[in-house]
């Protein structure tokens, strides 16, 4: 059986159109299931109700045309129940619904389960059978394994069929995902290449047949060098059967074989790119409905040597690629220097299928102010390629080709959001001062751009997170003691006198070093933060020293360890830090300037840590919490997972009552702390923080003005009313509509995005 399903999956997925996958879905599961008839509803929730969209068996009329509600019908009754239903006699059933134009009047058995994905009942499977018999309990589990691998290829299916949409018909495609950094974009798909597989290639004609073939060609001669060089390389260490394999790729590379299918294809009118494609995944098709098993395993050889042509073909396209003049930047998983290699100029968007809003990446697109979604549906990225999109990252929504009305709707809104932020920045020279005289000190998170950073350092209190892994990962190896001085010197007499509070290197989890790979099941509980430095003293003792050294003579840097959990990870981090300035001061003595010694600090993100504040005070000299990784750990959810996006919650009750926990005790225990985490950056989040007691928040750049703006028309007094209610909230629902009730109620209501979007969508 588990050869059929992979076969079944595999042909579905292979459909460049939502009606093919499923009639041939359809098709293969009768089939397979030795029954009389099978079908498919698909659930059409602008009607409530479910449609049928494949039948083997039932009347063809009624495919696309007969539709039964939500709660109508057994089909409507799997749905309600999001179970499987196996009955005998389905027609004596309660919920039976008879309806003479499916013609299903001759079946009795009735097998069918729900088609559920990402918690969301996409459709309905049923499976009917002349015979009044109960279907076994093998069949029960063939057909509920079939729909949960076919979920989210149906997904993908359908929304391939929605991406095709020719822009000129105004046929908008609407993606949702998860909102990272707020904001409007407008602009044309810039798709940074995949990791290559004919899934993700959409079929598409050319005529310009000769250029197609020059293109293919081109690429069939990469490959062919490729495997030159392979087999020199390797014909010393390998025997000569071992290197034959080369041979018979060199051989399915010639004209007479995949060269002549492929040049069909071409001749039909596909491009270059769909014309392998079609012959791959044919060849991939014969080969795996083989019985020999040797012949079988062929298929993989296949599929790899397509693939070697594929992404040669898709280089030698992508050299004459230039950016648009408004990039909206698509990838698969956004990295630091897919941002680099966009003109800041021209980048306006981005759109990232893998990771999370609360991921360290999308962090990155926050601090440049440049409007982010992720987590959205895995879908084939290069069907993105130059398509004018919407990027609507306050509702998380993305729009594919939109129409000239809904354009011009966004172009008001972007307009409209253009004049709030210049309110915001009409007043960063002025003190964030609340109504009632209380000073909050607002810090920047830094070291991720630092040429905007540099240009606002002016305006800030100073830096509460000086990221230091950020250069570290920019670089191609570990920088030098004299490097990182530099580097830290310049950070430090920038912003001099205000403090710099610099966190020592805090890599794992998802922050990563090309030259340091650390590969491991569960990251975000491995080895990251000061295990790393922990274990590896040469590389902490170097960065402290070059971090003293740095500080001569200025006199404002505060060191700060990350990810502390235990006790004898302070102590054992204070002693290199005594035997980094001993050593300073037998090796670098200057007449000139005194080594002082830096105040140090933890980061509060880490649960066991809010419980051993006492012990630590006597041991440090200030606190900061990082709120993102605390959330994490007292949520249990993976930041940069976007399968959980939405259970990460700041503003989850448990998560503020620890927030304020640790404010009550640092203030009793005469504690200097701050929080550096994205709940600052946020508006409503900077108000609960003050109303607990924050005094210091550090931020994004891009959030700085903003937050300043509210809270210098709001008394402390006021916020903290509001925190107790939602300190007694059961739910972060309900939180939020507690905040939504107090910025109205102060008149604050232009900085909530009150829209779901335009309404002629």
């Amino acid at each position: 059986m588990l050869a059929t399903l992979r076969s079944i999956a595999q042909s579905v997925s292979q459909q460049d159109n939502l009606g093919d996958a499923l009639n041939l879905f359809v098709v293969m599961v009768k089939q397979a299931m030795h029954t009389d008839c099978c079908s498919i509803y698909f659930a059409d929730y602008s009607q409530d109700n479910f449609v049928l969209m494949a039948s083997d068996g039932l009347n063809p009329e009624a495919v696309g045309q007969f539709r039964i509600g939500f709660t109508e019908g057994l089909v409507g009754l799997v749905a309600q129940r999001e179970e499987t239903i196996n009955i005998a006699q389905a027609q004596v059933h309660p919920r039976f619904k008879h309806s003479p134009e499916v013609q299903e009047e001759g079946f009795n058995a009735f097998l069918s389960v729900p088609v559920v994905h990402q918690r969301k009942v996409l459709g309905v499977i049923v499976v009917q059978q002349r015979n009044t018999r109960e279907f076994s309990n093998d069949e029960e589990s063939f057909l509920i394994t079939l729909s949960a691998q076919l979920a989210s290829q149906l997904a993908h299916v359908e929304l391939q069929t929605l991406l095709k949409q020719d822009a000129t018909n105004h046929k908008t495609s609407v993606l949702k995902g998860v909102a990272s950094t707020p904001g409007i974009a407008l602009g044309k798909a810039y798709v940074v290449l995949p990791k290559l597989d004919f899934s993700s290639i959409e079929s598409t004609k050319n005529t310009n047949l000769s250029e197609q073939k020059k293109l293919f060609k081109q690429a069939v001669d990469a490959t062919r060098h490729e495997f030159h060089v392979l087999a020199n390389r390797l014909s010393l260490s390998l025997p000569k059967e071992a290197l034959a394999v080369f041979e018979v790729y060199q051989q399915l590379l010639d004209a007479r074989s995949l060269g002549q299918q492929v040049s069909k294809e071409l001749e039909l009118g596909w491009d270059a790119k769909s014309a392998l494609k079609h012959v791959i995944e044919d060849l991939v098709t014969q080969f795996e409905a083989m019985q020999d098993p040797y012949i079988k395993e062929r298929a993989v050889d296949v599929k790899d040597l397509g693939l070697r042509v594929l992404h040669h073909l898709v280089s030698t396209e992508s050299v004459t690629k230039s950016y648009h003049e408004q990039t909206i930047l698509v990838a698969e998983t956004l990295t630091p220097a897919m941002l680099a290699h966009v003109p800041k100029d021209k980048l306006v968007g981005v759109i990232s299928v893998h990771g999370s809003a609360n991921s360290h990446a999308s962090i990155l697109t926050r601090a440049m102010g440049i409007p982010a979604i992720w987590g959205i549906e895995n879908i084939p990225l290069l069907q993105f390629e130059d398509k004018p999109i919407i990027l609507d990252a306050y509702a998380g929504r993305i729009y594919v080709s939109p129409s000239k009305v809904l354009t011009q709707e966004y172009e008001a809104l972007r307009q409209k959001e253009s004049q709030l932020h210049d309110k915001f920045d009409a007043e960063h020279d002025l003190p964030p001062i609340t109504l009632d005289g209380e000073r909050i000190s607002l810090l920047l998170n830094a070291g991720l751009d630092l040429s905007s950073e540099h240009m606002s350092a002016k305006y800030s209190d100073g830096v509460g997170l000086y990221r230091t892994e950020s250069w570290f990962m920019q670089r191609g190896q570990f920088p030098s003691q004299a490097e990182q001085e530099q580097c830290y010197r310049e950070v430090l007499s920038l912003y001099h006198p205000e403090p710099v509070v610099m966190r020592t290197l805090d890599i794992g989890g998802d922050k990563v070093l090309d030259y340091f790979d650390i590969e491991e099941e569960n990251p975000f509980l491995g080895w990251r933060g000061i295990r790393v430095t922990l274990d590896h003293p040469e590389l902490f003792l170097d960065q402290l020293k070059a971090m003293i050294k740095a500080n001569a003579g200025l006199g404002n840097l505060r060191i700060m360890l990350p990810m502390i959990g235990h006790t004898e990870e302070v102590d054992d981090a204070l002693a290199l830090l005594e035997q980094a300035y001993f050593e300073l001061q037998e090796e670098w003595a200057d007449q000139f300037y005194q080594i002082d010694k830096p105040e140090i600090g933890v980061m509060i993100e880490v649960p066991s840590s809010i419980f051993l504040l006492p012990e630590w005070a006597e041991k440090v000299d200030f606190c900061s919490v990082g709120s993102n990784d605390l959330t994490q750990y007292l949520l249990a959810v993976d930041r940069a997972n976007s399968r959980v996006a939405k259970l990460f919650e700041p503003y989850h009750p448990s998560v503020l009552r620890a927030l304020n926990r640790i404010a009550t005790d640092c203030q009793a225990l005469e504690l200097p702390f701050s929080l550096c985490g994205e709940l600052g950056s946020e508006p409503e989040g900077a108000i609960l923080l003050v109303a607990m007691g924050y005094r210091r928040l550090s931020m994004n750049i891009s959030a700085l003005n903003k937050v300043k703006w509210v809270l210098r028309r709001l008394k402390v007094t006021d916020m903290e009313a509001l925190l107790e209610q939602c300190l007694s909230a059961s739910s972060a629902i309900q939180v939020h509509r507690y905040l939504r009730e107090f910025i109205i109620a102060q008149g604050l209501s232009e900085i909530i995005y009150t829209q779901s979007g335009p309404k002629n969508v």
